[in-house]
């Protein structure tokens, strides 16, 4: 009853006057300023300050009556968060209470409720222990650490030193590996470009991890070593190796049920499928997308993620029919419409090249898709934007061959110059490596004016090299590579033979 009685004082002496709260319940239907400022904000009909001001006052949002509301509302949505019902997963209903007790245990303690801050510690640490919660932990210890001192229990002092000294060194462990996994994330979201100078220094970052969780019971140490170990493997292109700590990761995830949502097995689902579709490996990289497809809901941005990886891995299989089935579900989503408009325009191009495989298949031409518009397209040249490289060297490898289709090799001759710019300003032939072999194929059939059989033999030596190696995942996620360039260059071989059997193209002799 003690601890109660040192609350009731705090909240008599201290409580406002008047506490507002902001929600649905007590918005609904309602007719006062706030009301309609929430419910405009909740249903998307305000979406900047000055219609706001318009819909309320039908004044300037720097009208003080508009500030002054605006103020209210924030103050009544920041006192609702104190009573959110969090169920989204065991952890982060842990999540969110034990950080409400370490706030309350400051509070408490500052105001003078020092019995019910200890006890409220007490509890507080269990959890934030239970749930990995360090810097919790670290909070509650700090706190009884120095309670304990104040009641001279020396005993209960040296336990709480000795654990608070672990919190710490297993906090400093999380945070390295945090930092390294962040910087990671920091230079790809930059550039998802391949960085091969990158390979070194995450295998060093890995190494010192490695010896960490040796120290560490950390779930974050680990969590954040898996993530890292799979993107250095992918950047040395060891994708089985990826394959196997991800799977390795979700191992560990299991063993931890409390601790995890679904977004961490998601994380995983989705680096696998990235390795199988380097790899080629169709089935496998489908269990991986029916994983994917359990753990996130159609619709979201993850969804979207996993689907444009899935219609690649269609794609570089060679299993059209099935890109077709992931290239409709996604655009006939309802949520495609408000997806990025870089990503809407990136599904056109896909569009663009699946229509290409499709038609490829059949021998009857006539079968090809309608409502294309190839004289438009074929107009369209793409202007020199380094953030685009990918999707702009992609169009002009796609007009290539739909003109060469048509026989007109003069524009071929332009668009060759275009990619010459582009492998020039953009892509490094150290990180683009199958592009660089692809594009210099491309100019061997231009410069020996078409010819199969001469065509074909200068690029074999380039053919084989390109062939031999895998494909940078940036190469095909960027775009560069939506379709397989050995297979592209297949297709190529087979119009130019078959344009020389035609006389159309005059046979070279070697």
């Amino acid at each position: 009853m003690k601890y109660l009685g040192e609350i009731v004082q705090i909240v008599r002496k201290f409580r406002e006057s008047k506490i507002e709260i902001v929600d649905d319940t007590t918005t609904e239907g309602g007719a006062d300023s706030i009301s309609k400022l929430y419910s405009g904000l909740k249903n998307g009909s305000i979406t900047s300050d000055q219609k706001a001001a318009e819909i309320i006052y039908g004044t300037s949002y720097l009208d003080t009556r508009y500030t002054s509301l605006k103020n209210r509302l924030k103050k009544g949505l920041m006192n609702s968060l104190f009573f959110l019902d969090i169920k989204s997963s065991e952890y982060n209903i842990a999540y969110y209470k034990v950080n409400k007790e370490t706030f309350m245990v400051k509070i408490l303690a500052r105001l003078g409720a020092r019995n019910s801050a200890i006890k409220m510690a007490e509890s507080g640490l269990k959890q934030a222990s239970k749930f990995h919660l360090t810097p919790n932990t670290i909070e509650f210890l700090l706190s009884l650490r120095n309670y304990s001192s104040i009641y001279g229990h020396e005993k209960e002092y040296d336990d709480y030193d000795g654990r608070l000294k672990v919190a710490l060194k297993t906090y400093s462990a999380e945070c390295v590996a945090q930092e390294y996994y962040d910087r990671l994330t920091i230079k790809f979201a930059k550039s998802s470009a391949e960085q091969p100078d990158m390979q070194g220094l995450v295998d060093g970052w890995c190494r010192e991890l490695v010896e960490l969780r040796k120290d560490c019971d950390s779930f974050m140490l680990n969590y954040n070593y898996f993530r890292l170990q799979s993107q250095a493997y992918q950047i040395s292109q060891q994708y089985k190796e990826a394959i196997k700590i991800c799977t390795e990761a979700e191992k560990y995830l299991e063993g931890f049920p409390h601790l995890t949502i679904p977004a961490q097995f998601g994380e995983f689902a989705l680096q696998k499928l990235s390795c199988y579709l380097n790899l080629k490996e169709f089935e496998k990289g489908k269990e991986a997308i029916t994983r994917c497809s359990q753990l996130y809901a159609a619709g979201t941005n993850n969804w979207f993620v996993f689907m444009e990886l899935s219609f690649y891995l269609s794609m570089h299989t060679q299993h059209f029919k099935e890109a077709e089935v992931v290239f409709n579900e996604v655009t006939q989503h309802p949520r495609f419409a408000f997806q990025p408009e870089h990503k809407k325009e990136n599904w056109k191009l896909l569009e663009l090249y699946l229509r290409f495989a499709l038609d490829s298949e059949h021998a009857d031409q006539s079968q090809q898709s309608a409502a294309f518009d190839l004289k438009k397209f074929l107009r369209a040249v793409p202007s020199y934007k380094a953030d685009k490289r990918g999707y702009n060297v992609a169009i002009l490898i796609l007009h290539i061959l739909y003109l060469l289709d048509n026989n007109d090799f003069g524009n071929i001759i332009g668009r060759m110059d275009a990619l010459r710019t582009y492998r020039t300003r953009y892509l490094r032939s150290t990180s683009n490596k199958q592009s660089a072999l692809f594009f210099r194929m491309l100019q061997i059939m231009e410069t020996n004016h078409f010819s199969y059989e001469v065509t074909k033999e200068k690029a074999q030596k380039y053919y084989d090299k390109m062939t031999a190696m895998n494909a940078e995942y940036t190469e095909i996620q960027d775009g560069l590579q939506v379709l397989p360039f050995d297979w592209l260059w297949g297709k190529i071989l087979d119009m130019l033979k078959q344009k020389e059997d035609q006389g159309i193209i005059q046979r070279l002799t070697k």
